[in-house]
């Protein structure tokens, strides 16, 4: 085999060898663990709230102990997705992420308008691009793919306020198919 030859093969195979770490690889593992967190809420767009974290918790990347986490893997390859939650007096937010891992929205309770009863709420559509049927009026938030991770994000703003805030908000943070 020519040197020329050798080379365009070990160029050949260098190419696909990255191209399967880059972009296959992580594709892969992010599929696998939106499956098993799934799996864990019930199945995909349900929200699981996750306990107050502390120094042994490590299920989100550096967890704050000021917040309460609650997560849902959604899935909009059929069905656009809802997401509602109330807001109370102080920071809540919500962010959208791809399956690629990528931040597609993060809308925080500052960019809420309240209601006709002066009462904010988060009240969202998660779909796929040219889906159709959308509640009227609507925030529509389209996703850059079919499934990714729902996060909303409490703050604690007292310690005695912990089971109000997890009663009275974080239970009633949801996502479900429309």
């Amino acid at each position: 085999m020519s040197l020329a030859r050798k080379l365009a093969l070990f160029l050949a195979i260098a190419a696909a060898a990255n191209l399967a770490t880059v972009a296959a690889l992580p594709r892969l593992i992010n599929a696998v663990v939106l499956h098993r967190m799934a799996q864990l809420a019930g199945g995909p767009n349900r929200a699981m709230p996750a306990p107050r974290a502390d120094a042994s918790a490590r299920a989100v990347v550096r967890p704050s102990p000021d917040l309460l986490y609650t997560v849902c893997v959604f899935d909009v390859s059929e069905r656009p997705l809802r997401i509602t939650a109330p807001v109370q007096d102080s920071y809540v937010s919500v962010s959208g992420f791809a399956a690629d891992t990528d931040n597609f929205f993060a809308i925080n309770d500052a960019a809420l308008e309240p209601g006709p009863d002066g009462v904010k709420r988060f009240d969202l559509v998660v779909a796929k691009a040219g889906a159709t049927g959308l509640p009227a009026g609507a925030r529509v938030i389209t996703a850059p793919s079919d499934r990714g991770l729902i996060l909303f994000r409490t703050l604690i703003t007292r310690d005695a306020e912990l089971p109000r805030l997890q009663r009275d908000f974080q239970a009633r943070q949801e996502c479900r198919s429309i």
